[in-house]
């Protein structure tokens, strides 16, 4: 093999692993205009957008409250978009509002990356911050 191919090689190697390691792990995109799995309505506002992994694949909701009625909602890895930003965060690590505002679904919840978000919105809205385990143990969707 000559010095050149053996560099070639070498680059196309670690272009192949660079590729690899940016490899998405998280969610797909939720796209404007995608059928909500919950409720059927066109997804129209993507920072109330949520989806969660299901064994036949990604659902996408348009509304939290779409995907806390959902009757497999505690099944599967659920992820958020962020109110301001619209990028999609694990579930886990977002801060929920339920207030006084429009949502798609009319039950005003939106989702925060951080907590101080969270609570100018609360105050604003008379609302009520927690994560979303605490809302889908409440039963607050129904």
């Amino acid at each position: 093999m000559t010095r050149d191919c053996l560099h070639r090689t070498t680059l196309a190697l670690l272009v192949v692993v660079a590729l690899t390691g940016c490899a998405r792990s998280g969610p797909p995109a939720i796209h404007a205009g995608t059928a909500c799995d919950g409720c059927g309505m066109s997804i129209a506002d993507l920072g109330f957008a949520c989806e969660r992994q299901a064994a036949r694949g990604w659902l996408r909701y348009d509304a939290i409250e779409c995907l806390l009625q959902d009757a497999d909602a505690g099944a599967g890895r659920a992820y958020l978009a962020d109110y301001d930003t619209h990028a999609l965060h694990d579930a886990d690590s977002m801060w929920v509002v339920r207030g006084s505002f429009p949502s798609p679904m009319g039950g005003g919840y939106a989702a925060f990356l951080t907590r101080r978000g969270a609570d100018e919105i609360a105050a604003r809205t008379e609302g009520r911050v927690d994560r979303l385990q605490g809302f889908a143990a409440a039963g607050s969707a129904r």
